[in-house]
């Protein structure tokens, strides 16, 4: 299976011998022996405790300019070097989308926009899975430069990290410029896109005073606001144990300016959705959990890092180098079901959470 998106005549791993190698001997037998594609995507991929995982976390760089607080706390540098090519990324999601029956993908960071090749990486997977669907999280920095490209790209929606509406205080959170952020979000939508969905982390002491404007402001432009439970992970772990604020609190702190009434619940959502009416605006606010309320139950996400590290579960440093895939003959379809399936197989009813690599890292 080779993917390229270089220039006409360039094939994956230079040039290829006309003697069989063990690699070319696995495919062929895998290729043989495999059922349909139907019948493949009808039995998906299954974990340890039979949830079905059809979505992709690709994080497709580890850099981010930015320096949130609950995220990559000061001194934090990741690594930054970039071992999955794009020919690799898109052979494996495509893999992936042939064998398991994905449907969807996430592209992630660090910071995906500082990613120079992204609406040709976009541009590449929409066109090599028409069916399924691509959408990225971004901090939105850089996005009024670039949504224009990404949606002509086929990028199909966006989610926007947003901590708040306070210049001062946005910087003191992120270390970024509010401005900027805001200014890419509206370009977005100038773009074409659907509104996006915008991700709040409440820290106790920080941003909990703004909860209620916020909610009012992105419902007043016609926005989805999902309030974040921060996550004890790696680095920030304490920092995030210290600021941690429940999604239970935040409810109750919407629901003195809100009527809010719980939507019906989709398999695999990590939000609890609800209708909101109040201070003449109309819309939905979501409150993602996974701390107090874990939704591990319906998790259908996988993760993979930039440096090519699968993470079956955000809550569990466990992980397989999915590089191994690629050997002297290119990609080897049996190698990668081998390391995906034993890694989803080992993935538990609920996170242990004791991850130690970097949200930056994990892609979120």
């Amino acid at each position: 299976m080779t993917v390229s998106l270089s220039e006409p005549g360039h094939v994956l791993g230079g040039a290829q011998s006309a003697r069989l190698r063990p690699q070319d001997l696995e495919r062929t037998q895998w290729a043989e022996s495999s059922p349909s594609a139907a019948q493949r995507r009808r039995a998906g991929l299954r974990d340890g405790c039979s949830r079905r995982v059809d979505h992709l976390r690709l994080s497709v760089i580890s850099a981010c300019e930015m320096r949130c607080v609950y995220c990559r706390p000061h001194g934090h540098r990741p690594d930054e070097h970039i071992h999955l090519s794009d020919e690799r990324r898109l052979e494996f999601v495509r893999f992936l989308h042939e064998r398991f029956g994905l449907s969807q993908v996430r592209i992630t960071g660090g910071e995906p926009l500082q990613y120079a090749e992204l609406a040709r990486f976009v541009s590449a997977v929409r066109a090599a899975l028409g069916d399924v669907s691509v959408a990225l999280t971004t901090n939105g920095r850089l996005l009024a430069k670039r949504a224009a490209e990404l949606r002509v790209a086929g990028l199909d929606r966006l989610n926007v990290s947003l901590d708040s509406l306070e210049p001062d205080r946005y910087r003191q959170v992120t270390g970024g410029v509010l401005g900027e952020a805001l200014a890419g979000l509206w370009a977005a939508v100038r773009a074409g896109f659907p509104p996006p969905k915008i991700n709040t982390v409440v820290l106790r002491g920080l941003n909990d005073h703004e909860i209620c404007n916020m909610a009012r402001w992105a419902l007043t432009g016609g926005l989805e606001i999902r309030f974040l439970e921060a996550m004890p992970i790696g680095p920030a772990a304490a920092f995030n144990r210290r600021r941690f604020v429940s999604a239970a609190e935040t409810r109750e702190l919407l629901a003195e300016e809100f009527d809010l009434v719980a939507l019906p619940e989709t398999e695999g959502a990590t939000a609890r959705r609800y209708r909101a009416r109040g201070s003449g605006s109309v819309g939905v606010i979501g409150l993602i959990a996974p701390i107090s309320q874990p939704f591990c139950d319906g998790c259908r996400r996988m993760r993979l890092t930039a440096e090519g590290r699968l993470y079956p579960c955000l809550l569990d440093s466990r992980c397989v180098d999915m590089s191994t895939a690629w050997g002297e003959g290119g990609f080897c379809p049996v190698t990668a079901e081998r390391l995906v399936t034993d890694a989803v197989a080992g993935k538990q009813a609920q996170g242990p959470q004791p991850q130690t690599a970097a949200m930056v890292a994990l892609g979120g």
